[in-house]
């Protein structure tokens, strides 16, 4: 066994968590700072949203286990009081969390390096070789050909508390592929470790609802269920559990390497979940900076039918399911038009008569429950989520986007307006469709083939991102929604008409003058701008129908007065 060092860079003592704070002025923060300062505090922001997601999962499970250990929550019969009451600055909220931090501190569970079980490590892990690699390799697009080449020629090592950042976020977020096989771990062929997916955090599209501080943020995230549940005594966070971590998967008992059954069980809840080791990691270091990393495999978890995350929903798999054995896995994001799907991900209402539709995020359904929070109130939902590239051996493409929502929404209260806003976002994506199919038409009408043009879709849809956020911020459930519903469809009108205009100037004389093509009864047609304008007039009737109505009666006003 290696020698064990002293242990070196306390995350309760030492500063490591980047925050933008309420003054505006942006600082890092120890565990202990962060949580003395948490009606200070506006956001986790670090350069990555994938590390700021990271890490808030850590000091919600930290923010879970201090109130429920220190059975601040269990003193209140009613939950919605404790959530007033957490809300208000004082003092007495966040000692609990300084007692529990200082409590498993004293037992040396947050040290980053150095001790029996350095935080979220293995302190002998090591390869039959010796086999080490550079410190890029704690971050996750080190593999992109541009980024090794800049970290090959700069980074030769890293701050103590840039690789707690780092470290922190490959465990949630870690790429597939083969990994350096450790000597302990029974699934170790050729001295490799063969795939075992993911970091949950990147199976998964995280649903983060933000408070005017880090308080609301945390009372917004925690899932009050499992919170107050029996079982949530055994949910026990990497740094509560008795026995640390060592090369082999805890599912492991010992026996033959040949009788492993790579079988995980599900996690027990929220705090094992937020904090899975999927990976089993070592950092080396000279004694002041961290010079080279030892990453291998670590605890494969179970994808389906779980539901311990409350951070992310979870969809129906027709797929995996079988006649007696539903299956839901979680919903990852889509980097396409990923805040209109999400939007309407968020406010689709979900109808206990059916049994194959998704299921909702804990920490968005129970917002709609009005249990415990005041909802007449706007706060903003960020998805966060990533996509990887070729047998999610890279990461390809980091999903980041968010809305504020009038909390109504949410509510039973607000099913109609909420019902208005879903009906508007598939209405201007159907008419985003109909322009890209309009600007194909006007290749048509050039001479050239149909094509529909994806790029001009994507491109309305991206500049109405703004106009949308505004507009949806102002919905509430008591709003006059016959009027707020034509007018969102007004706005989408004058752009879709206004890149219309634009588009048909652009398709060039040819297309104005038209092309005889046969149709599909083989009978000569002209194929002109007219013609393409002509259909795509009748998708603005079938997709914006109030709009379109109040335009041509205002057209036909106009005509009579001349």
């Amino acid at each position: 066994m290696t020698s064990l060092e002293d242990p070196k860079f306390n995350l309760v003592d030492e500063p490591w968590i980047p925050v933008l704070l309420d003054t505006g002025e942006s600082t890092e923060l120890s565990l202990h700072d962060f949580y003395g300062r948490l009606y200070d505090i506006r956001k986790i922001q670090t350069d990555s949203p994938l590390t700021d997601t990271a890490i808030l999962g850590m000091v919600l499970v930290i923010f879970a286990r201090a109130v429920f250990w220190g059975s601040s929550i269990q003193e209140f019969d009613d939950l919605a009081l404790w959530v007033r009451q957490m809300k208000k600055r004082n003092d007495e909220n966040i000692q609990g969390i300084l007692e529990y931090l200082d409590t498993l501190n004293s037992h040396n569970r947050f040290w980053l390096v150095g001790g029996e079980r350095p935080f979220m490590q293995v302190h002998d892990l090591h390869t039959a070789k010796g086999d080490t690699k550079p410190v890029s390799r704690l971050i996750l697009d080190s593999e992109s050909e541009y980024f090794s080449q800049r970290a090959e020629a700069t980074l030769k090592s890293l701050s103590f508390a840039e690789a707690a950042r780092y470290l922190v976020t490959l465990q949630a977020y870690d790429y597939s592929g083969i990994k350096p096989g450790a000597v302990g771990d029974p699934r170790v062929k050729g001295g490799k470790g063969y795939p075992l997916g993911v970091g949950w955090y990147g199976a998964t599209g995280k649903i983060i609802v933000h408070g005017a501080n880090m308080m609301e943020t945390l009372l917004y995230c925690l899932d009050y269920e499992q919170l107050t549940s029996e079982s949530f005594e055994h949910d026990l966070p990497v740094w509560e559990r008795l026995e640390p971590d060592t090369a082999a998967p805890r599912a492991y008992t010992g026996g033959p390497a040949a009788a492993y059954k790579d079988e995980p069980g599900p996690a027990s809840g929220m705090c094992e979940i937020l904090t899975w080791q999927s990976r089993r990691i070592r950092l080396h270091h000279d004694g002041e900076r961290v010079t080279s990393v030892l990453v291998s495999n670590g605890d494969k978890w179970l994808d389906r039918n779980t539901y311990t995350d409350p951070l992310t929903g979870y969809r129906y798999s027709k797929n995996q399911s079988s006649i007696t054995r539903p299956v839901w896995m979680p919903q990852p994001h889509s980097s396409e038009r990923t805040l209109w799907r999400g939007a309407d991900a968020l406010l689709t209402r979900h109808t206990p008569d059916s049994e194959k539709q998704n299921k909702l995020a804990p920490v968005i359904r129970q917002l709609g429950l009005g249990r415990y929070f005041d909802t007449d109130s706007v706060a903003e939902v960020q998805l966060v989520g990533v996509e990887y590239g070729t047998q999610n051996s890279f990461v390809e493409n980091i999903i980041s986007d968010s809305v504020q929502l009038d909390l109504s929404l949410l509510t039973e209260s607000g099913n109609d307006a909420a019902q208005m806003v879903c009906e508007n976002i598939k209405a201007t994506m159907d008419i985003a469709v109909a322009l890209g199919q309009f600007a194909g038409n006007l290749l048509k009408a050039a001479g050239k083939e149909y094509e529909f043009q994806a790029d001009v879709t994507e491109s309305l849809l991206h500049r109405m991102e703004d106009a949308f956020r505004q507009w949806v911020v102002l919905q509430r459930s008591s709003e006059d929604i016959d009027f707020q519903k034509k007018e969102w469809q007004d706005k989408v009108r004058r752009f879709v008409e206004e890149e219309a205009d634009f588009l048909t100037v652009n398709a060039g004389p040819k297309a104005m003058m038209g092309t005889v093509k046969k149709d599909s009864s083989k009978n000569e047609v002209l194929y002109s701008a007219a013609h393409a304008r002509r259909q795509f007039e009748g998708h603005l009737r079938k997709h914006l129908p109030l709009a379109y109505k109040a335009s041509v009666v205002h057209s036909h006003k106009e005509e009579t007065n001349e």
